[in-house]
């Protein structure tokens, strides 16, 4: 009886130095409609040289639940083709940004997705009066914080982002929805 050794597969990514921690991070927002706009990035970008500032925060997805640069994920892709902003050289501009000794960070809108919300309803916030995809004030959806295969989505995500660049990564809404028809919600997920 012999025991076959697993093969190892080559890890074939390509490989991005990331920045370092500034001491001190001095960060101006980037929203993904500016990121893809490369008269108006550009200007930020000589603002950041121009300045103490060290850092740009860039939208990965928003509030909107799209995404602002292709994904490798087959399941992000939709994320991405249906946005109304983003940027397809996002890896190349990260790495201009690092050129220039520019820290970067991603933010990413977690909870918070009305774009997956009514595609995934079995896994977003519902009402609780008729099942139906719960929305706040904003008439924003939200997915369940104990959706674990959302959980998993999101890492996706967060993995390509990483890997095409960004620094670090900041996670916003990640919370219960709080800004609507609280008395009619319902969280499956959670139960």
């Amino acid at each position: 009886h012999t025991t076959k050794t697993p093969e190892v597969l080559a890890d074939t990514r390509p490989t991005v130095a990331h920045q370092p921690l500034p001491e001190a991070v001095k960060a101006i927002y980037m929203t993904s409609c500016v990121a893809g706009t490369t008269d108006f990035r550009n200007r930020l970008v000589q603002l950041v040289e121009d300045t103490e500032v060290n850092a740009i925060v860039i939208d990965i997805k928003d509030y909107s639940g799209t995404i602002s640069f292709p994904p490798t994920d087959p399941a992000w892709l939709p994320a991405w083709q249906e946005a109304r902003c983003g940027t397809a050289d996002m890896r190349d501009f990260i790495a201009l940004l690092h050129k220039k000794g520019i820290y970067t960070i991603g933010r990413i809108t977690v909870f918070q997705d009305p774009f997956y919300a009514p595609l995934r309803p079995d896994l977003a916030v519902q009402r609780a009066s008729d099942g139906s995809v719960w929305r706040d004030n904003k008439k924003l959806a939200f997915i369940d914080v104990g959706s674990h295969e959302y959980w998993d989505h999101i890492l996706s995500l967060s993995t390509d982002a990483y890997n095409i660049g960004f620094d670090e990564l900041n996670f916003d809404y990640v919370r219960y929805p709080s800004d609507g028809p609280m008395k009619d919600i319902a969280f499956p997920q959670s139960s």
